[in-house]
């Protein structure tokens, strides 16, 4: 077997390794869960990963790689400003849409390195991402130009505090792509001109 495809087992390892612990937790899922749900052995299982602990931060790894990517996907169709926003809500939600509200409270206090991980992709790339969305439509009229980009995207990266925060996640009666998508709606209705309220409330409609 060569390189590119050892690759390619271990990325889809990963990738159903996440599905599983999103849906039950990283907790409960043990490493015979995801070799009988991949259909592979054990021991192949541990030809690519050293115990759970690294197959929960590879995956965890292999989710922000993804996310990065899509990303970089609506980047390349040049959508302006509100649409690039709105369909970054729907990609996000959509990779999240299986998750288990007791995941990410397993993730902080089983998996540590992981969690940091995921605070550090939310408080740089999520941040420097929103930072350039911002400057770009203040830029085309989209957004108030009297707006203090950097203070908005940090506020807007600490309102999903509330999104990846267990406690207050458990609490809420919302599944997350509501959740997100009414944060991405406040975020986007504080800041838009009439230019583009117009796009947002088009694109609002078509949601409905």
């Amino acid at each position: 077997m060569n390189e590119k495809q050892e690759h390619s087992i271990k990325v889809k390892i990963l990738r159903e390794a996440e599905t599983l612990f999103m849906k039950y937790g990283f907790k409960s899922i043990t490493m015979d869960d995801v070799a009988r749900e991949l259909g592979i052995s054990k021991k192949t299982l541990y030809q690519y990963f050293e115990d759970k602990n690294d197959l929960v931060n590879q995956a965890m790894q292999q989710h922000i790689e993804d996310q990065k990517s899509s990303c970089k996907n609506l980047d390349a169709h040049k959508f302006d400003p509100i649409t690039y926003m709105l369909n970054i809500s729907d990609s996000v939600s959509s990779q999240l849409r299986q998750i288990n509200p007791g995941t990410l409270y397993d993730l902080k206090k089983y998996f540590k390195s992981s969690w940091d991980n995921f605070i550090e992709f939310k408080t740089t790339f999520i941040y420097q991402n929103v930072l350039n969305n911002l400057e770009t439509g203040k830029a085309k009229g989209y957004y108030h130009k009297d707006i203090d980009i950097k203070l908005i995207a940090s506020l807007y990266v600490h309102l999903i505090d509330f999104l990846v925060n267990p406690v207050e996640f458990q609490n809420e009666h919302k599944n997350f792509r509501e959740l997100h998508f009414e944060i991405m709606k406040y975020h986007l209705r504080g800041i838009c001109t009439e230019k583009g309220l117009k796009i947002l409330n088009e694109a609002l409609k078509k949601e409905k």
